[in-house]
């Protein structure tokens, strides 16, 4: 299980991930938003089975039943924190030579603007503006694991039934839970081959902020790599991708929070 003991290592460890994922896509000239040469499904995936795998994490882990992910409030790089709960924000792109990501690296939440704060509860939140990207596009992301004693497993999340945020653009983004189906094993995941293509939802953001929900059964793969189940009690990050079909984008987001099942709808 690979130890995610700081952001250096954790944005060291997405831009390989990330660079390994262009390479891995196969080449079409069918290309769409969410993978090349990727499926567009309107049907649910069905639930996920029990994890038939081995060692530590096989067993899963008690379910997280913190609902918030980030408000930003804090300032840096960490989602809020939960219970064995650790997490690292970045940014990362294709570094197509000539392109702009902002922030690069290292994620810090920027300054709301007057007239869209409500001191003292709302005064930060995520801003990234990317340009310039031609291979995949660019990311925002925070990795999500179950931490105890060395041990990392993946996040139960199965408490809940989705995940809502605040966000304004315009433009379009894709909402994303890597799991660890579609995670190299190299970075904690169980992916051999067609690995990178986690399930998400395409989300167009307008021009003022709006509230955006996505339930889980609504998550859908691109199709172009190996499929998988979603399974909640299984979560290894989640993120904002930027396809490069999306560039120039400039969009915010806010109050990260996970949907408890007993919400209504």
């Amino acid at each position: 299980m690979l130890h995610f003991g700081s952001s250096a290592i954790c944005t060291g460890l997405c831009l390989a991930w990330l660079g390994a994922c262009s390479a891995a896509q196969p080449k079409s000239r069918d290309a769409v938003f969410g993978g090349t040469g990727a499926l567009v499904k309107e049907l649910p995936l069905a639930p996920a089975p029990a994890s038939s795998g081995t060692g530590p994490c096989a067993q899963g882990v008690p379910p997280s039943d913190v609902a918030l992910l980030d408000d930003f409030e804090d300032g840096d790089n960490k989602p809020f924190k939960g219970y064995h709960r650790e997490a690292w924000w970045f940014t990362v792109s294709d570094h197509t030579e000539g392109s702009k990501l902002s922030p690069d690296g290292k994620f810090a939440p920027a300054r709301l603007a007057a007239a869209e704060s409500n001191p003292p509860d709302n005064l930060f939140a995520a801003h990234v503006q990317a340009s310039g990207q031609t291979e995949w596009g660019a990311l925002f992301a925070t990795t999500l694991r179950w931490s105890d004693a060395g041990l990392k497993c993946p996040l139960n999340v199965s408490a809940f039934r989705g995940v809502k945020f605040r966000a304004k653009g315009p433009g379009s983004v894709r909402f994303k839970v890597d799991v660890p189906g579609t995670t190299p094993t190299d970075y904690g995941g169980e992916c051999t081959k067609g690995c990178y293509d986690s399930p998400g939802k395409v989300i167009t953001l307008s021009d003022h902020w709006d509230e955006y929900v996505v339930p889980w059964d609504r998550l859908q793969q691109g199709g172009w790599g190996t499929e998988v189940r979603f399974d909640p009690a299984r979560v290894l990050g989640v993120g904002f991708a930027i396809d490069v079909k999306a560039l120039p984008a400039d969009f915010w987001v806010d109050d990260i929070a996970l949907i408890p099942k007993a919400t209504a709808p």
